[in-house]
């Protein structure tokens, strides 16, 4: 007979992620699969949040399912589930390909090149405000063709937005109002642009948007802006949180840093690991279809499923010593870009950003380590990351 359980609600991750990962031990052991006091049902284990993630049949994206009022959304392949999801998946993907991500790497060392050229000779830099937030907005900005003198406002609404979701829109008026509003601005904003490459195509990835067809289905106009919003919103905060972390993970274990630098070699194989460590994204929303059973629990339909990817990861079951960051861990099966069909598109454009920042960062700082004495304030929830980063550097040519 499947059962439903409570479980202790997950704490926050205001103190970097030390109480949220104990707290997945304890469940993953005691409630893999329960429901906490705000009604959410809460996945812990390795097993049950691939199945989750891999069956939209029963796990929907669409937040629909369980807050009927919340309406469809267009273009937003987050939130949609087949057929929809496939016909928008399979049109953006012809954008995506690994050769088009490729191509973006010179523009990307130009950007983050930029962005420390103009901290200057400073010996102490806010990285977070000054390098791995603005890094990828400027890149996803430029990616689809927004003129320069724009990106600051575009970057003015990605931190809004991005500020709005940390408040938990679920359980937050203020949260959804302001995501609403932001929406509603970006949106008019990208529907203005998206209309003039109808007219007249650029060498963007708007008008490839506006032009790509599949078996004769091509994306209308709110498709096109909705995808590009969400590809600000998503694909920003990966780039973002994966470079942080990995500074974060530098201070705990120097060696990790001295290894990296001495052999670039291992930086893709780093970077796997820092996203099962540390994920940028904490966990994902599902909603149930129908009445689904789930490690001998039943969730009733209507219901909304956290699938927490911060412990998933740090599953025994799945993984060997899953709280020592290990350079050589392979196969390294994480979730940190999700699973099935709704598997991130941007993740090499994110590996790629990831790479090349670390790389630069390597290259023009021959030290660089939190500042000494700095407050450090971590995102409460949804995300694994920093708000800011002093870090003290040293530089090359010094």
């Amino acid at each position: 007979m499947a059962q439903q359980t409570i479980c202790e609600t997950a704490p926050s991750a205001a103190d970097g992620g030390s109480d949220l990962i104990a707290w997945a031990h304890r469940m993953q052991d005691e409630c893999p699969v329960g429901r906490d006091a705000q009604g959410v049902w809460n996945v812990v284990r390795a097993a049950e949040a691939q199945r989750v993630l891999s069956e939209p049949s029963s796990f929907s994206s669409d937040p629909s399912h369980a807050f009927p009022a919340a309406g469809r959304f267009r273009g937003n392949m987050l939130w949609l589930d087949p057929p929809e999801h496939r016909k928008l998946r399979t049109i953006v993907s012809r954008v995506f390909v690994p050769k088009a991500v490729s191509a973006l790497e010179p523009e990307i060392r130009k950007v983050a090149a930029g962005l420390l050229d103009a901290a200057g000779g400073a010996d102490e830099i806010e990285l977070v405000s000054q390098f791995t937030q603005p890094l990828p907005v400027i890149v996803i900005a430029e990616l689809l063709g927004i003129p320069s003198l724009d990106l600051a406002q575009f970057k003015a609404w990605a931190d809004r937005m991005l500020g709005a979701v940390v408040l938990d829109p679920l359980a937050n008026e203020d949260a959804r109002r302001e995501i609403a509003m932001g929406t509603m601005e970006m949106n008019a904003y990208l529907l203005e642009h998206v209309r003039r490459r109808r007219a007249a195509p650029r060498e963007d990835l708007l008008s490839r948007l506006v032009a790509t067809q599949v078996g004769g289905d091509r994306l209308d106009d709110q498709e096109v802006v909705n995808f590009s919003r969400v590809l600000l919103e998503a694909g920003h905060v990966t780039t973002t949180m994966m470079l942080s972390n990995a500074i974060w993970c530098f201070e705990e274990d120097p060696g990790l840093a001295a290894r990296l630098r001495a052999d670039r070699s291992l930086l893709p194989s780093a970077i796997e690991e820092l996203l099962r460590y540390r994920p940028p994204v904490l966990m994902v929303l599902r909603y149930t279809r129908t009445d689904v059973e789930l490690a001998d629990t039943r969730i009733p339909a209507g219901s909304v499923v956290k699938v927490w990817i911060v412990a998933a990861n740090r599953d025994p079951r799945q993984f060997d010593r899953p709280d020592v960051f290990d350079l050589g861990r392979h196969p390294n099966g994480h979730l940190a870009f999700g699973k099935g069909i709704h598997y991130c598109l941007g993740s090499q454009l994110a590996r790629l950003e990831g790479e090349l920042g670390l790389n630069l960062l390597f290259d023009r700082f021959p030290d660089l380590r939190i500042t000494p004495g700095a407050d450090l304030e971590f995102y409460p929830q949804n995300f694994f990351g920093m708000k800011r980063l002093p870090v003290t550097v040293s530089r090359s040519g010094r």
